[in-house]
C-alpha cells in the first residue's frame, strides 16, 4: 500500500525517505522527507470543495497567528491530490503531543484557545457552502435505529427527560465551528497549545456545540472512581474558555444538555461496535449527570 502513496506524495515535489501508515489511523501516513515530518491524509468522506475550504480557512487562521494545520499546495497549486475517487492532502507536522486530560494547565489553555478560535471563525466568510451540525437529529436517528434494544429505550427516556427541561439549543446563534475539537486534535508543548489539527469537518452550529463535543469526549471514558476529577477538568476548560469568550446565560443553561447529547451518541457508538459494557457505563454516567444539580452549576459564571 505504501508504494502508490509514495507516488502521490511526489505531487508535492518530494522524494520520501520514509513512509509509515499509522496503526490507529489507517487513513493517515507519516512521511519523512527533506529532513522534516509530514502527514499524508486520505480524506475519505471529503470533496474538492471541502478541501479548498479547509485551505482557505486555515490560511486565514495562520494569517491571524493561530497555530493550525494547513494543507500544503501541490506543484499545480492545489491543496489536494485526487486519485480515482479518493482525495489526499499533505500537512507539515506541527510541534507538540496530543492533550492529556490530567493536565489542568493544558486543559485551561485548550479552553482559551478554542475561545480565540471561535472569535476568528465567527468573522470568517466561507467560499463554499458548509453543512450544519445537527447533533440532536443524529442522536434521534440512533434512537430510532436502536428502538427495540434496551440501550435505545434508555436513550429515548433520557432524550424525553432532557426535552422537558430545556428549549432547543438550535435557537442559539450559529457560526462556523471546528466540529472535531478533541484531545487528539489539540497539540500541547510545555503546557501551551502548539497547534490545532483536522479542520476537514468544519460545520455551522452554536459555538457551545464545540465545547460540548470536547467535554463529552474527555468524560466518555472516565472510570466511576475518578468522576470527581471530571468536575475539575470541566471547570479548568471552562475557565480558559471564559478568558476570551463569555457565554450568555442561555448558553450556560443549555451546555449541560449538549454535553449529554454527545455522551449519548458515544454510548450508541460503543454499543454499535460491540462494547456493551462501556455503552451501559456511559448511559449510567448520563443519568448521574442529568440528575445532578451540581453538573448544571459548574457551567455558570463564578461571581
Amino acid at each position: 500500500m505504501i508504494e502508490p502513496l509514495r507516488y502521490i506524495v511526489r505531487h508535492w515535489g518530494m522524494n520520501p525517505e520514509f513512509m509509515e501508515t499509522l496503526r490507529h489511523h489507517p487513513n493517515v501516513t507519516k512521511v519523512k522527507a527533506e529532513g522534516k515530518n509530514f502527514y499524508l491524509k486520505r480524506r475519505k468522506y471529503s470533496s474538492v470543495e471541502n478541501q479548498m475550504e479547509e485551505h482557505y480557512l486555515t490560511s486565514y487562521l495562520l494569517s491571524n497567528r493561530m497555530k493550525v494545520e494547513c494543507p500544503l499546495l501541490t506543484s499545480s497549486r492545489r491543496p489536494y491530490v485526487k486519485e480515482g475517487n479518493q482525495l489526499y492532502s499533505l500537512y507539515e507536522a506541527l510541534e507538540g503531543t496530543p492533550l492529556k486530560n490530567d493536565s489542568i494547565t493544558s486543559l485551561t489553555n485548550a479552553g482559551a484557545y478554542l475561545s480565540t478560535l471561535h472569535l476568528f471563525l465567527k468573522k470568517y466568510r466561507c467560499h463554499n457552502e458548509v453543512k450544519g451540525w445537527e447533533i440532536e437529529k443524529h442522536v434521534r436517528e440512533w434512537v430510532d435505529k436502536l428502538d427495540s434494544t434496551t440501550i435505545g429505550k434508555r436513550g429515548q427516556r433520557i432524550l424525553s427527560r432532557m426535552k422537558r427541561s430545556r428549549t432547543s439549543f438550535e435557537s442559539l446563534p450559529s457560526q462556523l465551528v471546528h466540529s472535531d475539537y478533541n484531545p487528539g486534535n489539540i497539540l500541547i508543548k510545555e503546557g501551551e497549545v502548539s497547534g490545532i489539527i483536522d479542520f476537514e469537518r468544519i460545520r455551522t452550529a452554536p459555538r457551545i456545540t464545540d465545547i460540548g463535543y470536547f467535554l463529552a469526549g474527555i468524560l466518555k471514558v472516565v472510570p466511576e472512581g475518578r468522576r470527581d476529577h471530571s468536575i475539575k477538568w470541566i471547570k479548568s476548560f471552562m475557565k480558559g474558555y471564559e478568558r476570551y469568550g463569555h457565554l450568555s446565560f442561555e448558553e450556560q443553561r443549555l451546555l449541560p444538555a449538549v454535553v449529554n447529547l454527545f455522551l449519548l451518541q458515544h454510548a450508541f457508538l460503543f454499543f454499535h461496535h460491540g462494547y456493551s459494557e462501556a455503552a451501559s457505563a456511559c448511559i449510567f454516567f448520563i443519568d448521574d449527570l442529568t440528575e445532578s444539580s451540581h453538573f448544571q452549576l459548574i457551567f455558570q459564571n463564578e461571581k
